[in-house]
């Protein structure tokens, strides 16, 4: 698997870095550690090439799929043309957003779908990194870091620019979520998502979410139209949806602020269709205060309130609802 992450960008960044290993580290039991996989470095074999995805005509090579400083494009038609911080890495070595979230903003494993959210949500959040108010209470998370990085690296211009490309697309349905009491056997990737074993096999789900590319030929060659298959535990998307609409302890359910079918309302973002794990750390970073600020205020007190078990049982529902 070719690396996502970045090169350092110079002394703000690293200044960003080292703020964001002073945070809390309130870590998540047996009960979350699924959303948190992380393993030493050490790439599943690659795909013998030249590579095609189904639905495109172009074949590239492994020098091309794997350039992060030029992400592949396969459907450039699908799509109006990007601005060049979507699609080539700046002069000061920021990698283009393109690289982690696709050309089409579908995402990534491990990378949120940025396809339709509010361009000044996604403008906030650049800022919150940059600012030092979003973190995760890992304080080596990957994609994380790299977004910290990143953020101290791009322009306002260049920040704006990408938001209102990204708003402007249609976000397409990504994850598809499938209540088991069985999952393949997967293996921790280094960069902080699941790989399937090599070796096959099923293991017990425990109460887990198992989250995994749909087709992990297709996601490694950021196949845009190629998903994530969310395994949660039997009967989680019920329980999500009674807590989700009473609100939980806190009493204030999603709706009130994410809007009646919680696709967003203004620049509050959409919950329906949206990675399990995703929606899992953030509601862990907020919890802890690893995440904080204006932005996610309204957020504290749902999210303190909220067990392990909650949050697996409220993302799997999120996760189940079409975008």
């Amino acid at each position: 698997m070719h690396s996502r992450i970045g090169p350092a960008v110079g002394a703000m960044g690293l200044s960003l870095l080292m703020l964001a290993a002073c945070q809390p580290q309130s870590k998540p039991g047996d009960g979350l550690a699924w959303a948190y996989p992380h393993a030493a470095k050490g790439d599943l074999p690659v795909p013998p090439g030249p590579y095609h995805v189904p639905g495109s005509t172009l074949v590239m090579t492994y020098a091309q799929v794997s350039d992060d400083s030029n992400p592949p494009d396969w459907f450039p038609s699908e799509h109006p043309p990007a601005p060049s911080i979507v699609t080539h890495a700046t002069a000061n070595g920021a990698t283009p957003c393109g690289a982690c979230h696709l050309i089409n903003g579908q995402g990534f494993l491990g990378a949120p779908n940025l396809a339709g959210l509010p361009a000044g949500y996604i403008i906030q959040q650049v800022r919150e990194f940059r600012d030092g108010r979003r973190r995760s209470w890992e304080k080596d998370r990957p994609a994380t870091k790299e977004m910290i990085e990143e953020a101290a690296a791009v322009s306002d211009a260049q920040a704006a620019e990408a938001a209102a490309y990204f708003a402007g697309l249609h976000r397409q349905p990504w994850t598809r979520v499938v209540e088991t009491q069985t999952v393949p056997k997967t293996k921790p990737d280094h960069e902080g998502w699941l790989d399937p074993d090599p070796k096959g096999g099923s293991e017990p789900i425990k109460g887990r979410v198992i989250e995994v590319a749909e087709d992990f030929r297709l996601m490694w060659l950021e196949d845009g139209h190629s998903g994530v298959l969310d395994y949660v535990p039997v009967g989680a998307v019920a329980r999500g949806k009674a807590l989700v609409r009473s609100g939980a302890q806190a009493g204030l359910p999603c709706a009130g602020c994410h809007g009646a079918d919680l696709k967003g309302a203004g620049d509050t973002p959409p919950l329906a269709g949206r990675s399990a794990a995703y929606l899992a750390r953030m509601l862990w970073d907020i919890k802890t205060g690893a995440r904080r600020g204006p932005a996610v205020a309204a957020m504290q007190a749902p999210a303190a309130g909220l067990s392990e078990s909650d949050i697996t049982d409220i993302t799997a529902y999120l996760a189940s609802l079409k975008p």
